[in-house]
């Protein structure tokens, strides 16, 4: 989409990756100020925590194998499937993971942001379709799969919601750093 967007507009990749930069910036100290519900909601997480890692473990390993299969049915080129590898966890620790796994920082950190945007602006009313009800389903939910920006938008519906969110965001960012490349690598030789 980004790239269709970029040609389309005739933007100069590399303007536009300069532009994006602040965004991803301002996006870290966002990240620390989540901390603070996570701290003040932690009793509640606490009695789950197992539940919440394997269920990020089950969500990031479906994720990224989806992302994987449908790269190689569409014959993307390697440097693109290695860059869409890693987009189920915040932007800084997206850019690690791709640029270990040879795949390009920036169409990973504009589809990172992309996604928490998608995902904030429609992500409580496709719960709501789907009859998710418990803010911590909810917190969970934006928080694995649209990172800070989601996070975010679950802290301004509900305590809990946001609790989960922030919870979820730092297990799947510790799970993606180390599964991920594990994950990709796996799947690189069996579709060799």
């Amino acid at each position: 989409m980004v790239a269709l967007l970029l040609v389309t507009t005739k933007v100069n990749y590399n303007d536009y990756y300069l532009a994006s930069m602040p965004i991803s910036f301002l996006l870290e100290p966002a990240i620390v100020a989540l901390a603070y519900p996570l701290y003040a909601q932690f009793n509640a997480i606490r009695p789950v925590l197992t539940m919440l890692t394997f269920s990020a473990f089950i969500g990031i390993s479906f994720s990224t194998t989806l992302a994987y299969t449908l790269c190689i049915l569409f014959q993307a080129e390697p440097q693109l499937v290695a860059s869409l590898m890693a987009l189920s966890v915040t932007t800084p620790i997206t850019l690690l993971i791709t640029d270990m796994l040879g795949g390009l920082p920036s169409i990973a950190a504009a589809m990172v942001i992309l996604i928490g945007i998608f995902g904030s602006v429609f992500g409580l009313g496709l719960l709501q379709m789907c009859q998710v009800t418990a803010p911590q389903a909810k917190g969970i939910a934006l928080g694995v799969s649209c990172h800070a920006i989601g996070t975010a938008t679950a802290m301004e519906y509900h305590p809990q919601a946001g609790a989960f969110a922030s919870a979820a965001m730092i297990i799947s960012a510790i799970i993606s750093a180390f599964w991920v490349p594990i994950l990709f690598t796996i799947l690189s030789n069996l579709s060799c």
